[in-house]
């Protein structure tokens, strides 16, 4: 009997071990999951149109900004050298728009829907809303810049373009 009461306790104490190593590997894994559903969700909530639409329309009005800020320095009478005054304006209507688009852009808020947390752990809430919140500022990078990419590369292509005309017409 004695040697059935030792084993009972030897097998407790090795379960009880078993278990209070194993509970950092469960966490981890459900923080993974959690990490995982979180980018998942992100991907399918963002309007990638309505980001590529937000990238393009900055560009634009970044280049417009910047056009203005170069026709103000074109006017401007220093006396001497009105070319720097058209660069100057130029780099401070740029640095004006761009401070604007990005400022519009970081301003929205990024809010997983609630409902996701019915019935969650305080600590998958956190988790969850960090990594959702960490995804869905890079896809938002990511599709601006797709969206500012258009009229870039149009106007590239169309000054290419205009100057490999111009140079087979001479």
């Amino acid at each position: 009997m004695k040697t059935n009461l030792t084993f009972r306790s030897q097998f407790l104490a090795l379960l009880t071990a078993v278990l209070i190593c194993s509970h950092p590997f469960i966490v981890v894994a459900q923080q993974d999951s959690t990490e995982i559903q979180a980018k998942l969700d992100a991907e399918a909530d963002i309007n990638k149109l309505a980001w590529g639409i937000y990238g393009f329309a900055g560009c634009l009005g970044v280049a417009l900004t910047t056009a203005a800020g170069a026709a103000i320095g074109e006017t401007a009478d220093t006396g001497f050298l009105e070319f720097e005054n058209t660069i100057r304006g130029g780099c401070f209507g740029f640095i004006g728009g761009s401070a604007v688009v990005a400022s519009l852009i970081v301003s929205y808020k990024i809010i997983p829907p609630p409902e996701r947390f019915i019935g969650k752990s305080p600590e998958y809430v956190d988790v969850y809303t960090d990594t959702y919140k960490s995804k869905t500022r890079q896809l938002r990078a990511k599709w601006t810049a797709v969206g500012a990419a258009i009229p870039s590369a149009a106007f590239l292509i169309g000054v290419g373009f205009a100057t490999a005309t111009n140079g087979s017409s001479n």
